[in-house]
Order: C-alpha cells, then structure tokens, then sequence
C-alpha cells in the first residue's frame, strides 16, 4: 500500500508540474504597465505628497478613459460618449501622457518615450485615433475638475514658538492640504470621529 500510495502521489505531482508548464505566463495589463511608467515618472518630484496627487489625477484620468470605453462601471467624474471600437489601450497612453505633461512638464522626454512605446503596440486608424481622443479628453476633464481644489494655495504654515509647545523640528509637508477640496467625500471632517460622550 505504501509503493501505491508514493507512486500515486508522484504520478499526481509530475501532471501537476505538467499542467503548470503548459499554463499561459500571468502578465501586467496595459493600465498596469502605464501606472508603472507614469509612478517612475511622478516620483522625479521632490515633495512626496504631490507625486501622490500626481498619480491620483493620473489614475482617474485613465479610469474614465477605460470605463468611457468599457462602460464597466458608473461614471465617476467625466461624462463622454467615445466612438464605437475605440482602442483601450490608445485611450490609456493618451489619458497617461496628458495628465502628466499637465503636471510635470520637465518630464516631457520621458513622458513622450513612454506615450510613443505604448502607442507603437495600436495598430493604426479609426480606433486609435478615437482611443487617443477619449484619453485626451478624460485627462484635460478630470484635469479641470482638480485644478482649484486647493493643493497649490500658499504654505502658511507658522510654528508657534511659545515656551512648553512642542515645534517639529522639520516644516511639516503640505500642512495646507487639510483644507484641500475633496474629490470624493463631502468634506475633509466627513469620517472624524463624533465628540466625546459627556
């Protein structure tokens, strides 16, 4: 019983490993692939707080472009109405490259290298020409909705140096962006905890 049972158990393990070689690699989709392009991008900003805001803006954009496309999901931020059999995968490099040419500039080499690569897997015609305009317009959109939320007001930011206050040795990092608009919630005391109970 003991032979049958090894000789059971290996003939199980080599179909497994059989299986498993035949098996189709896993890979990152084409949203994946940008976001990591346009995140090493992003993170040549110093101030950490606004490559994050950077990726935000980025990530939304794309979101609408492919569910503009897709229809997956309710609209969260930009209505459109994109030509039948726009390309994904056009309307990702578009949204991405918009975004971050709006943002960070000083980029534009990267950026472009990036936009090009991607945009060099989309055949040409109708439906990457309609996949581009739907990324542009997604980004500029949601660009626009984002442009007064308060993220570039002045750090006014003061220490209070009275004796037995404790004053960070560092500035902090964007002290302003409590007050910034939110982009989802209704306002930024919407989650805080209720008062002490009496």
């Amino acid at each position: 019983m003991t032979s049958t049972y090894w000789r059971l158990n290996a003939f199980l393990w080599l179909i497994a490993a059989l299986l498993l070689a035949g098996a189709p690699r896993a890979s990152a989709d084409v949203v994946t692939d940008a976001n990591a392009k346009a995140a090493d991008i992003a993170s040549k900003h110093p101030a950490t707080p606004i490559s994050v805001r950077m990726m935000a803006i980025v990530q939304v954009s794309v979101f609408e472009a492919v569910n503009a496309i897709t229809g997956r999901y309710p609209v969260y931020r930009v209505q459109m109405t994109p030509a039948s059999g726009a390309s994904v995968n056009a309307a990702v490099a578009a949204a991405t490259r918009t975004a971050l040419l709006k943002l960070i500039p000083a980029q534009q080499t990267a950026i472009d290298a990036d936009y090009q690569a991607l945009l060099g897997t989309v055949p040409d015609g109708p439906a990457k020409t309609n996949g581009v305009a739907v990324g542009e317009q997604a980004a500029t959109a949601v660009l626009a909705s984002c442009a007064n939320d308060g993220s570039v007001a002045p750090d006014a930011y003061r220490p209070h140096a009275i004796a037995g206050v404790y004053v960070p040795t560092l500035i902090p990092a964007v002290p302003h962006w409590g007050k910034r608009t939110p982009w989802v919630m209704a306002s930024p005391d919407q989650f805080r905890p209720a008062h002490r109970p009496a």
